[in-house]
């Protein structure tokens, strides 16, 4: 089977998938719901091909998505080939890619660089757990009920419970077919929503009050104080930037967070392309939807930084309403 440094073919990818023996699954640091969603579909489907399959990353999985993949070994094991889900760069992998490269990169974001032996990146998929349900599909594999879960949950997160303009009729027909494999929407719903803490309520609500609307932004950080003063934690805070978008008149909002290197910045828009801003600082994504990390800067130096990024692409007149 050849294989190339561009984008593989869907079937390509199948017929790759049946050949693996052992397989580590891992995805972006700071994981999602697309993340796990993905990674644990992934799991589902090469372990019912006959492999066998770990999930390896690094860091906790959320305490809301830990009914996906409960366990995780924190390195890559010997012997196995590394699959990387939903993440873009080679760079951001939860755990090293080894010298001998990634064996395969499946992924929706644009920006990928197909840095694996194989690629697959469709930019037009609404989250890479639609990616890994046609993977079931072209490889004849029925839909178990845990695989489908997992499936939802990626779509459902990664547009915003069906909000966001990444959403398309296929996406939603693929939906309908999981709940023909026995998702329930309100029990996957109860799964991500009610496994909060009163000290993640704390942190996304001391988020909301930090925002500072700048004309047409919103900008919104988060210091070590501020976890201190709540118990939560920068993942915690991320929740928050959903509440931001809601703002009438406002095109961006950002939510900036220290972390022990530095900060990091999630950049939300519904007309500015905001990947491109998140290149400027060595990050990507989507259009609408994009992150970078700022090493050595505070917020506040991060704040104001973004700033004179946006001056001439948004009206900033306003300061401090």
């Amino acid at each position: 089977m050849e294989t190339t440094t561009k984008n593989n073919t869907l079937r390509e990818v199948a017929d790759l998938l049946k050949t693996l023996d052992r397989v580590a699954v891992t995805t972006h640091v700071g994981a999602d719901g697309d993340a796990i969603g993905s990674s644990a579909a992934m799991l589902g489907l090469v372990r019912s091909l006959g492999a066998e399959a770990v999930f390896c990353h690094s860091e906790d999985v959320p305490n809301y998505l830990r009914w996906m993949i409960p366990d995780a070994k924190t390195e890559l094991p010997e012997g196995f080939d590394l699959i990387a889900l939903d993440t873009s760069r080679a760079d951001r992998t939860g755990v090293p890619i080894p010298e001998s490269g990634a064996k395969l990169n499946l992924d929706h974001h644009a920006d990928n660089p197909l840095y694996a032996e194989f690629n697959f990146v469709d930019g037009k998929a609404a989250a890479t757990a639609e990616v890994v349900n046609r993977l079931f599909a072209e490889l004849g594999v029925p839909l178990d009920k845990d695989s489908a879960e997992a499936i939802y949950t990626g779509v459902r997160t990664d547009t915003g419970g069906f909000r966001f303009r990444n959403i398309s009729p296929e996406a939603h027909e693929m939906v309908a077919e999981l709940l023909r494999a026995g998702v329930v929407p309100a029990d996957v719903d109860d799964r991500i929503n009610r496994t909060g803490t009163i000290e993640q309520l704390k942190i996304v609500g001391l988020t909301m009050a930090n925002a500072v609307r700048h004309g047409e932004a919103i900008i919104a950080a988060v210091t070590g104080a501020d976890y201190e003063k709540t118990g939560g934690s920068e993942l915690d805070s991320k929740e928050a930037i959903d509440n931001l978008r809601t703002v009438a008149g406002v095109d961006l909002v950002a939510h900036l967070r220290e972390v022990p290197r530095g900060t990091k910045g999630s950049l939300r828009s519904e007309s500015v392309d905001v990947a491109e801003i998140a290149a400027l600082f060595g990050g990507g994504g989507h259009k609408l939807a994009a992150g970078y990390t700022r090493e050595g800067m505070t917020p506040a130096e991060a704040k104001k930084e973004l700033l004179g990024v946006l001056e001439g692409r948004l009206d900033l007149a306003g300061n401090g309403k």
